[in-house]
């Protein structure tokens, strides 16, 4: 480490980050300590020096260096913006602010940042400061007239609905609410008409509306040119903006193990400094490198500046200035370096999963890529298998050090990641340079750039056919549900003892063997935090938070599962797919055993469309098939297409373990068949020992008649799922007296258009005494029961 002054510094700077995060200290407390420390090892610096001065100094300076990261971390912390607003959605609001940043655009929407001094409803108005993130769908004709004459620096009152960042709401969901606070926003704003956005004061903020001018053009230059797929890559590759990549595709990205070449990182940034020089070659040498430099610079303002681009940057800077200077370059301190400018400007960037994965491979790089090179230099290799082997060596020492983030993060470990990446990294390369080379030409000739941008759809399509062929598969990877921070803390400490330990053995045989009994001991210690959400033998019922809609997921005690419902799917989001599959694979679940469809209202059924044709569901029950409804033939024809049973409900009874479930109504039958869908809601009551659950859909006053007249008290449950999301048409009182809950569980959007749960409804079970829970108010729910006691369990723990 004497070689790396710098790097110990920032590990020191780390650890006072981490230790914020963890323990979240008192800012005021910190100040007092760290400044009383770095006063008392300045004193013992100038005074006489002995031994105990000697420890002493030894001891307080990495200490002061830490608690210096404590503090910068926390001031930073305590800065971010939190939401100001007591409810969580305010519909019909007009927000005032400038504008101060615009995204690229995004079909069907345009989005930008709006720094909001106001905001006012029909009843009042709110003063405040603070960042919105704004977003306005519209017809694609109007957005793009809107989208060329928006400006950063105009002043702008819109009109739409404010809500507060989607924070978890699911387990293993992202939060969206941390992340936008880390970006110092503290809301978003929706609207669907670009009349909604009236231009008040045309003021233009020079430089940053210049670089999203240029950012633009660059992007309407590549659009222009290329084909749908390309664009979206290239947009990504040279301006660091991925919107256009849909999911699937980033998902084959990811099971393929090379989603990291989306990013813009060094990989990029290597190529654009081998252009620069070439494009420079005929000037002289320090004419050619200054020109380089300042072309990083502006590539790392084009790009957005992420931290992967200017970490490579600062590197490539530092590189150039050495050569200049005749001095040699060292990458541990010039990556140290980098990392200390970041996060000296902005402390809060060590959250964040860029940095973490950018530093950590480079890092792992420098450590082990030496290590492998040397191994195989120990061998006469032919040429093309040497290099061969020391290319997927760099790739194998990135995965080493970002193994832990990518198991984080994707909970996936691609098994196929050497092999992909020996093609797709060459082919990045080809397709960056021939678009930078594209957008060049078409400065002087756009048919000369359409020959160009014409090869590189080709090797697009190339890319694209290759991820999809190769992360396609769910065995192109190992899925990982549960990795924590516990786990990654535990991986770098053996990881450390590993890479510390090996070198000071000279026998091979002892190598091999403390190697495996390193990696052993990490196998066993990372299972100590291991929990499953949903516990083996016991009745595990999760309402899922799928907005405004329904979705049921429960685990029996004899490890099988049903769903019931699965939310909606529309163009913009998908329930099925964007939502419950991860849980699914969060939960390792492989297959759902029962999918119970209430009945066909799209926020019910709509969903299951995606896990069906994923083959997610082993069998399906659902009301009697209405020839009257098209979508109802269209579902049940999906169903068969994919092999999937069908039963419809009827009165009936079957066990799991030592679970009895119970189908209360008939919809083959003439009494009920009769009703509308609403009420032809599949109803289940499912008995575990002394708990009892009732799942009514969507059932209105109608049924909820016909099941008291029918039923009487077997309709007695602890936990009631209230009828049609608490609308007022449902929960009447007879039925309510019979049933008697102490739970009532509401799934409900926030702030809906349908404005469920009704307060009437709300307050009829507070009357009765009845706990109510809401996933509009608390996100998902969690119930675990072993036949006798009944938990609410909290998931985010």
């Amino acid at each position: 480490m004497k070689n790396y002054p710098l790097i110990k510094f920032v590990l020191l700077f780390i650890i006072g980050f981490m230790l914020d995060i963890i323990f979240n200290f008192s800012t005021n407390i910190l100040l007092i300590i760290t400044a009383a420390i770095i006063i008392f090892s300045i004193l013992l610096y100038f005074v006489k020096i002995n031994d105990s001065q000697i420890f002493l100094l030894n001891l307080f300076v990495p200490l002061s260096v830490i608690l210096s990261g404590a503090l910068l971390f926390s001031i930073n912390y305590d800065e971010l913006p939190g939401y100001p607003f007591e409810v969580l959605k305010i519909k019909k609001a007009v927000v005032y602010g400038e504008v101060v940043d615009i995204d690229l655009k995004q079909d069907p929407k345009i989005s930008f940042v709006i720094s909001a001094d106001s905001l006012h409803t029909e009843d009042t108005g709110y003063k405040f400061n603070g960042n919105i993130k704004a977003s306005i769908y519209d017809d694609n004709g109007k957005l793009a007239a809107l989208y060329e004459n928006l400006e950063i620096g105009n002043y702008i009152s819109l009109d739409g609905n404010l809500q507060r960042g989607r924070k978890t709401r699911n387990p293993g969901e992202f939060d969206y609410y941390e992340y936008l606070q880390r970006e110092n926003i503290i809301a978003v704003f929706t609207s669907y008409d670009i009349y909604d956005l009236q231009l008040i004061t045309k003021n233009t903020e020079f430089i940053k509306n210049t670089v999203f001018q240029i950012r633009k053009s660059i992007d309407n230059q590549i659009r222009s040119i290329h084909n749908d797929q390309t664009y979206s890559l290239l947009r990504g590759l040279i301006l660091a903006d991925r919107s256009e990549i849909d999911y699937e595709t980033r998902t084959q990205f990811v099971n393929s193990g090379v989603i990291h070449v989306l990013a813009v990182s060094g990989l990029h940034v290597g190529y654009i400094v081998l252009i620069f020089i070439f494009l420079f070659n005929r000037t002289n040498v320090i004419m050619r490198y200054v020109l380089t430099i300042i072309g990083l610079i502006f590539f790392v303002v084009i790009t957005g500046s992420p931290p992967s681009v200017v970490r490579a940057s600062i590197m490539a800077i530092i590189l150039i200035l050495a050569f200049l200077s005749n001095r040699s370059y060292n990458p541990v301190n010039s990556l140290s370096l980098a990392a200390l400018i970041i996060l000296v400007l902005n402390p809060i960037e060590i959250t964040n999963p860029g940095f973490q994965l950018s530093f950590s491979a480079v890092l792992s790089i420098v450590i082990f890529y030496p290590r492998f090179q040397k191994i195989i230099n120990c061998y006469s290799l032919p040429v093309l298998i040497e290099k061969l082997l020391l290319f997927m060596s760099v790739s194998l020492a990135a995965q080493i050090g970002t193994l832990p983030f990518t198991l984080f993060y994707f909970h996936k470990l691609s098994i196929i990641a050497l092999f992909a990446n020996l093609l797709v990294i060459p082919l990045i390369g080809i397709i960056v340079s021939i678009g930078i080379l594209t957008l060049t030409v078409s400065t002087v000739s756009m048919w000369l750039a359409s020959i160009y941008g014409s090869a590189n759809m080709l090797f697009s399509k190339l890319l694209f056919a290759f991820v999809g062929l190769t992360g396609a598969s769910e065995f192109s990877y190992l899925y990982f549900p549960n990795f924590t921070t516990y786990d990654t803390l535990i991986y770098y400490i053996f990881l450390t003892m590993l890479v510390a330990l090996i070198p000071l053995i000279k026998k091979r045989n002892l190598k091999i063997i403390l190697s495996m009994l390193i990696i052993i001991s990490f196998s066993f210690t990372i299972q100590f935090d291991d929990q499953k959400l949903l516990p083996d033998g016991k009745l595990s019922i999760l309402i899922i938070d799928v907005g405004q809609g329904d979705g049921i997921l429960i685990k029996f005690p004899d490890g099988k599962t049903a769903l019931i419902d699965a939310g909606n799917a529309t163009e913009y989001f998908d329930v099925g797919e964007r939502t419950i599959k991860p849980i699914l694979k969060n939960l390792s679940i492989d297959k759902v055993d029962y999918g119970f469809v209430s009945h066909l209202d799209a926020d019910h059924y709509k969903g299951f469309e995606s896990l069906i044709k994923s083959n997610l569901i082993d069998t399906i029950y659902k009301p009697m098939l209405d020839t009257a409804m098209k979508k109802d033939i269209k579902f049940e024809n999906l169903i068969k297409e994919n092999n999937i049973p069908i039963k419809y409900y009827s009165k009936m009874k079957f066990k799991r373990g030592n679970c009895n479930i119970y189908c209360l109504n008939d919809t083959t039958d003439y009494e009920t068949k009769e009703f509308d869908p609403n009420n032809n809601s599949g109803i289940l009551k499912l008995v575990h020992g002394e708990n009892t659950y009732l799942f009514i859909g969507d059932v209105e006053h109608e049924a909820e008649k016909w099941l008291v007249s029918v039923y009487g008290n077997f309709l007695k449950a602890g936990i009631l799922k209230v009828g049609h999301h608490g609308s007022k048409t449902s929960s009447g009182d007879r039925f309510l007296k019979l049933v008697n809950p102490n739970y009532a569980l509401i799934s409900a959007g926030i702030a809906n258009k349908f404005n469920h749960p009704s307060e009437s409804v709300v307050e009829k079970f507070i009357n009765h005494d009845v706990k109510i829970m809401r996933t509009d108010k608390q996100g998902a729910l969690l119930f675990i029961s072993d036949g006798i006691s009944l938990i609410e369990k909290s998931w985010l723990n």
